[in-house]
């Protein structure tokens, strides 16, 4: 799969477009892997159930739209590629970790390490180094015409057209929403959960377009420094995601009292200090994004996938809906246990 420099950055950037917009009217922190748990297991407030939701409606406006031709990856038939076994280990690990660690890529990386958050630095820098030395040791055997490669692809002036239109769009709805919402004196529990499905399903679209749904462009970033695998595309989302989500919280910090939406309140992680739960966690999520490329966003939005191509295509083979769903089920028993084994 080659490098994509300019479909990432622009899916980066809808990624910070989500994560700050989410921070800054709300009050809280776009980490998949907590929104998920919680939505399962724990106080099930309406706003995480809503995200994910909003997850899992971007494939489907992908599909109804046809804007999935233009993704520079498929999450599906990459994992077609992967075994089962492989799946359901690389599963476990990530659950277990993310509840043990307190957070995958999208809580530490693309959030916390652009907060200076202490916690997420380390726990970013390990994982990261766990998931390098995992992908190097035990990669994936794919076929010739899959593997990551640091081949350039320009996308056509049409397509990049086509990408920033739909982030102007998404821009567009989120500032009617947010002023709407910002307008009403009252507003419903269903209007109050329209901010958090419309910013999961940004998020969605940003993940697809950057080409980070497909678990063999993040392989081909972790298989650094081989340099014939080496896919640099996700340092991409590091310039248009992980940065300006650093720059708006700069500017945000001192200057906002409180959220934007007034049933909301600030919910910004404060803890700084480096325990053992945050290590061990991290090593374990790392071990298992290194093994597959996968963590829950992606999986999430990758199961959706699965699920529109059943309905809609005659000749999709089920046994690929099955990989995901394996992965993602080893994935939320393996978060059961390690919340009630760190409770302990």
């Amino acid at each position: 799969m080659p490098f994509t420099p300019i479909q990432t950055f622009l899916g980066g950037y809808l990624l910070h477009l989500s994560s700050s917009s989410l921070l800054e009217d709300t009050g809280r922190v776009f980490g998949i892997s907590g929104i998920l748990n919680s939505s399962l297991f724990g106080t099930q407030e309406l706003w995480q159930p809503s995200t994910i939701v909003g997850l899992l409606a971007g494939p489907v406006l992908s599909h109804i739209t046809g804007l999935e031709t233009y993704f520079p990856g498929d999450g599906l038939a990459s994992i077609a590629q992967v075994s089962y076994g492989r799946l359901a280990l690389a599963g476990g690990l990530v659950g277990f970790g993310t509840r043990l660690g307190s957070g995958c890529t999208s809580g530490h990386m693309l959030c916390g390490v652009s907060r200076l958050s202490p916690r997420s630095i380390v726990a970013t820098f390990t994982f990261f180094t766990t998931a390098v030395l995992t992908a190097n040791i035990s990669p994936l055997s794919t076929s010739s015409s899959a593997v990551p490669a640091n081949r350039l692809d320009k996308p056509s002036s049409s397509t990049i057209a086509l990408f920033i239109t739909v982030i102007a769009g998404c821009k567009l709805a989120y500032s009617v929403l947010r002023q709407t919402l910002l307008n009403t004196k009252t507003t419903s529990r269903v209007l109050r959960s329209a901010p958090y499905f419309l910013l999961g399903l940004i998020f969605s679209l940003g993940l697809s377009i950057s080409g980070m749904a497909d678990p063999l462009k993040v392989m081909g970033f972790l298989r650094f420094p081989r340099l014939q695998h080496f896919d640099p595309s996700l340092s991409m989302v590091m310039l248009s995601g992980v940065l300006p989500n650093a720059i708006h919280y700069a500017t945000i910090k001192n200057k906002t009292p409180r959220p934007k939406f007034s049933w909301e309140s600030w919910q910004i992680p404060t803890r700084k200090d480096i325990d053992i739960k945050l290590i061990i966690g991290a090593v374990a999520f790392g071990a298992g994004w290194g093994l597959v490329g996968l963590c829950p966003g992606p999986a999430i939005v990758t199961l959706a996938q699965g699920f529109v191509k059943l309905t809609q295509d005659s000749s999709f083979q089920i046994d690929n809906l099955g990989k995901v769903t394996t992965f993602m089920f080893t994935t939320i028993v393996a978060m059961r246990i390690s919340s009630l084994v760190s409770s302990k």
